[in-house]
């Protein structure tokens, strides 16, 4: 490993431990806060790594959050435009940057993500548990092994809140 390499994957852990915290607690304002936090620090990696479809999927992902942080504060449901602007947007940003087969990855973590958050309970963990699952190939394919063992353990904590809530 390079030491780019090595920092990348201290970077992600410190990401990935944020998402693990956000993922175990009820409070879905709390929840998306820790998203926010740990996707930010794993988009850093990411990037380091020159993984730059994930990198843009990791900061979608903060740009959604943060929305969805102010919206979920003030309204209850989420209008079909949001939803679609969700899905539609990052498949948009990531064909532009299109470039390998391994580029699929975030494109679909970017559509599952999403309709996590805009989702409660049961659902929001299993969509994003959908989303989680798909990224450890991705990571190890871009040597952010921290990235991928954090992926599994962000798996197991998921299935583990899944069945405590």
């Amino acid at each position: 490993m390079t030491v780019i390499e090595i920092i990348a994957n201290i970077i992600n852990c410190i990401g990935t431990t944020l998402n693990i915290i956000g993922i175990n607690i009820k409070d879905k304002r709390k929840v998306l806060l820790f998203f926010i936090f740990g996707n930010t620090i794993v988009a850093t990696s990411l990037g380091l790594l020159n993984a730059t479809s994930g990198m843009i999927v990791q900061i979608i992902f903060v740009i959604e959050t943060i929305i969805n942080y102010f919206w979920d504060r003030k309204y209850d449901k989420y209008p079909i435009w949001m939803i679609l602007l969700y899905v539609i947007f990052p498949c948009i940003i990531l064909t532009i940057t299109f470039k390998t087969i391994w580029d699929l990855i975030p494109i679909i973590g970017g559509i599952l993500f999403p309709l996590a958050l805009l989702s409660k309970n049961f659902k929001l963990r299993f969509l994003n548990l959908l989303s989680v699952v798909i990224w450890v190939p991705y990571s190890f394919h871009f040597g952010q092994y921290v990235g991928a063992i954090g992926c599994t353990i962000f798996t197991i904590m998921n299935i583990i809140a899944i069945i405590r809530f």
